[in-house]
């Protein structure tokens, strides 16, 4: 812990998170890096009337768009203890002038208060072209600066509906309009996480209402507080752990602590589950052992399918998903480990305590017994061979009361307070492989024991408790005791069935077990699966991050609207790059292949018109023909050689063409070009498979047009848009990976193929129906849903494997065993579902796209896995399910041909 606390970060680079590290762009990326480390990012100041459609080429409005211009760049900010101005932050025009870029129509009046009052008539001015200049020293556009333009009939503008002031500014941590996106998701991620505690809150009230028992003897409310205290240790142990080696938090990882809890809860319900099956009487160290034995295997089967699963996922190149996973793997394994220790030390206290109270002399003269109450401290005697004259040969297992084996709609038979738990015969052993014998009781068919495990080897302690124990009581034992409250039933038996376990045991096999019902589940299923497929078709590539990253009804969305409507949508910045050529020579050598580049470049299917191209060659070459000395000197409209050209180009960047110097990176000793850039907009970004196929086209573009420089199209957006491809097969590797490995385990765990393969099918379908389910959902493929995907074979698996290993140790026919294992698992299964629910359930009211993104695919994932673990899987095991596994070690053993009697009454 101490080392979490010391070492604990938070990675919050989006590019590093939801980008595969992979990608062919960042090779360019770190070319761009190195050689353009200035590259700048726009602000834009965007007014509307306040009429919709209303004109806003009026004095009045452009005189309020020059005083929000004054407001935003006469500010002076603080940031980590240093003081910027505008013109700190703001790109300047060349590294001679400390001019800063900007785009306005305000330039027609030089961004000057007293000579925009004193203009006459603004349209005469905004249509006389030569009159106002961008910093390029071209006119200034009017489709870029103004949106929803009308002109007359000769072409002059008339009106406009919006204007558009555009600031570049440097790439700086503190200020930038990406910086704003990440700034309102951080705000509403750090919102969210508050909100999330809530989770936390539903699920502690769950937990005791699973836990609570209408007996003071029986009570195991206060247990709860054992079992979140050891998955707090587990969970600080691996965030410290984790931390104390370097590896990072990110926002993925937020919602990691609801899910351990759910988890770690998940495993105390099967624990105290098996442990309420046992003889009440029986001694403490017994009744645990076989508690464990039951419910720590089955424990075991999901923690280590979890495990592997999870650490799959560090097979990517994405950091967020390689980063949950490994903290999800490592923190399911710490649970488990402090479950399966600390946890029973705390149940194996309060089982002195239950014994204690059962013990007490008198009730308090009331109808309830209070726990200060005649309280007696157990003898020796009694805690170590058992209460009540328990002996291994009177041992009451609860589920040997079961009417599973029989018909489906059979009522159970549990002991209850009015008829008191009858001992089993001679041939009775333990809990965990007893069979009825002529001793019992009752009007069902057939009772058929829940597991099979022959007596310990340590054959002189078994023999002991029953040697050393006193003799039976005359008549039937009684554990049950009065109850806390006042009304219903008087008397309390711990081998009740609670409320999970009658919906999911008794009442839904009568449906779903039946010949009808086995049919319904089928169809369901297939029209489930058909839905899921359909949806599959359908799911496509986006991830658009200041749309998904900005929380709805923030205020940058209404800018982003007015962008879409008025300056045609979501344009990102690119560049078409020209490195040093190939054979050495000058560019002047080049100067086709640079002509036909930016003519190439500004034709290309992704790249807009509005604004255009920014060519430093073809600005040059305008220079040369139209503003320089040397028109007389050229050669077909160029300079005559190489030392002209690189002479002139230099006179030429210390002038009108300063603006162009960042772009063009010149060897100071040589005096030669080594490298140029031309900068450019795409058009408005449509989805992920737009962005594909503009990564594509761009080089495709770029290399054709200029072989000899070595070019390469690049843009800050071109690392997520090329790392598309690879996340989709990044994701179906680690896909088929964590299935294939969740197999081997479960294969080795359950040491059954055929039930390995039909939890493996359930695990593909679960998979299957929650990418389905994102078209419905509205979701697409991206870096976060992919997230969910991969970790999806680890989560489902744990539903379909209890209810497997419950099946394979009873015995009996399929149908027979299908419902035993409903009656052994269903209950601590389905509990444990709604407490994975509950700790992601405030995450629907989640402002940031992850949270919600998360809640919508996880309620799917625990919908699925429910609905496959305790429904279709039993319905499939009765048709087709593996034999058990007394069927499989044969009835020779004297074991065998003492335990597996199935007696019809």
């Amino acid at each position: 812990m101490l080392l979490y606390v010391l070492r604990f970060a938070v990675e919050e680079d989006a590019e590093k998170l939801y980008t595969p590290q992979d990608a062919p762009s960042f090779v360019d990326k770190a070319y761009v890096d190195a050689y353009y480390p200035s590259d700048s990012l726009s602000v834009k100041l965007l007014s509307l009337s306040t009429q919709d459609g209303g004109n806003v080429l009026t004095k009045e409005h452009l005189l309020e768009h020059l005083r929000a211009w004054r407001v935003a760049t006469n500010q002076t900010v603080e940031a980590k203890g240093l003081m910027y101005k505008f013109t700190d932050v703001c790109d300047s025009v060349s590294e001679r002038s400390t001019e800063c870029r900007m785009d306005s129509i305000l330039a027609f009046w030089n961004y000057n208060e007293t000579t925009l009052r004193n203009d006459a008539n603004i349209l005469s001015t905004i249509n006389r072209r030569d009159v106002a200049l961008d910093y390029l020293g071209r006119p200034v556009n009017l489709n870029w600066v103004l949106g929803g333009v009308r002109r007359d009939a000769s072409g002059a503008v008339v009106s406009a509906e919006c204007f558009q002031t555009v600031l570049y500014m440097k790439y700086n941590p503190y200020v930038s309009c990406d910086a704003a996106v990440g700034r309102e998701s951080t705000d509403a991620i750090n919102r969210d996480v508050n909100r999330l505690s809530v989770g936390y809150i539903l699920l502690i009230i769950y937990t005791l209402f699973v836990l609570w028992r209408n007996s003071w003897a029986y009570q195991k409310v206060h247990v709860a507080l054992g079992s979140f205290l050891a998955i707090g240790m587990g969970i600080a142990a691996d965030f410290g752990m984790l931390s104390g080696f370097g590896l990072k938090f990110n926002f993925v990882c937020q919602v990691l602590p609801f899910l351990l809890v759910g988890v770690g809860v998940d495993n105390t319900f099967v624990i105290v589950s098996n442990y309420f099956d046992q003889d009440p009487d029986a001694p403490i160290e017994h009744r645990l052992g076989e508690a464990m034995a039951l419910g720590g295997s089955s424990i075991t089967v999901s923690c280590l399918t979890n495990v592997i699963a999870f650490a799959v996922g560090t097979y990517t190149s994405l950091e967020a998903l390689l980063s949950f996973s490994v903290y999800a793997s490592i923190g399911v394994l710490m649970v488990f480990i402090f479950q399966v220790t600390t946890f029973p030390a705390f149940l194996a206290l309060d089982a002195r305590r239950e014994l204690r109270l059962r013990l007490a002399a008198g009730g308090c003269g009331g109808c309830c017994v209070a726990p200060c109450c005649c309280q007696e401290e157990p003898v020796a005697e009694q805690l170590q061979h058992g209460n009540n004259g328990w002996t291994l040969d009177s041992n009451i297992y609860k589920h040997d009361h079961d009417g599973a084996a029989g018909d489906v709609g059979a009522p159970a038979a549990a002991p209850s307070a009015t008829s008191a738990p009858v001992p089993h015969g001679a041939l009775k052993r333990s809990g965990s492989s007893t069979l009825s014998a002529s001793g019992s009781t009752g009007d069902l068919n057939v009772n058929v024991k829940v597991s099979v495990r022959p007596p310990s080897p340590d054959g002189m302690k078994q023999q002991a408790f029953v040697s050393e124990a006193p003799a039976p009581a005359s008549g039937p034992r009684d554990f049950t005791t009065s109850t806390i409250t006042c009304w219903g039933k008087r008397v309390f038996n711990p081998h009740d069935d609670q409320l999970s376990t009658k919906m999911i045991a008794r009442w839904l096999p009568r449906v779903s077990l039946t010949l009808w019902g086995k049919i319904l589940v089928v169809v369901l299923e297939c029209v489930f699966l058909g839905f899921a497929i359909y949806g599959c078709t359908k799911v496509y590539q986006d991830f658009n991050f200041r749309e998904m990253f900005v929380p709805e009804g923030n205020w940058l969305h209404e800018a982003f609207q007015v962008e879409d409507r008025y300056f045609g949508g979501e344009k990102v910045p690119v560049a078409a790059y020209t490195r040093e050529p190939v054979d050495g020579r000058d560019y002047f050598y080049y100067q086709d292949q640079l002509a036909e580049l930016s003519k190439s470049f500004g034709s290309d299917p992704y790249i807009t018109n509005v604004p255009p191209v920014n060519s430093w060659y073809d600005n040059y070459q305008n220079w040369l023909v139209n503003g320089s000395a040397y028109s007389r000197q050229l050669v077909n409209g160029r300079a005559p050689n190489e030392t002209a050209f690189n002479g002139w180009l230099k006179e030429w960047l210390g002038g009108t063409g300063r603006a162009y110097a960042a772009n063009i990176l010149i060897n100071s000793t040589t005096g030669r070009i080594y490298g140029s850039r031309l900068p450019a907009f795409t058009k408005d970004v449509v989805d992920g498979a737009w962005a594909i196929k503009c990564v594509d086209s761009t080089r495709d573009t770029v290399a054709a047009a200029a072989p000899g420089l070595e070019p390469i199209a690049f843009g800050v957006s071109y690392t997520f848009w090329d790392g598309f491809r690879s996340i989709t097969f990044s994701t179906i590797t680690n896909v088929i990976i964590a299935a294939a490995a969740v197999f081997l385990v479960t294969l080795l765990l359950l040491a059954d193929i055929v039930a390995s393969l039909i939890v493996g099918c359930m695990v593909v379908l679960c998979d299957v129906g929650v990418l389905g389910s994102m078209h419905l959902l509205g979701l697409t493929f991206n870096s976060v849903t992919c997230i969910v995907l991969v970790l999806a074979v680890g989560i489902s698996v744990d539903y379909s494997a209890h209810v497997m290993r419950a099946f394979l140790v009873s015995t009996g026919t399929r149908q027979e065993r299908a419902h035993k294992a409903l009656v052994e698992i269903g209950g601590a299964v389905w509990n444990g579902a709604a407490t994975t629910f509950l700790a992601v359930l405030p995450m629907a009211a989640a402002e940031h796209y992850i949270f919600n993104t998360i809640f919508q695919m996880f309620g799917i994932l625990i919908l699925l896995s429910i609905w496959h673990g305790v429904v279709f899987l039993p319905v499939i095991c009765s048709w087709m399910g593996p034999p058990s596994y007394r069927d499989m070690d044969g009835e020779d053993s004297q074991y065998s041909k003492k335990d597996a009697v199935v007696e019809v009454v």
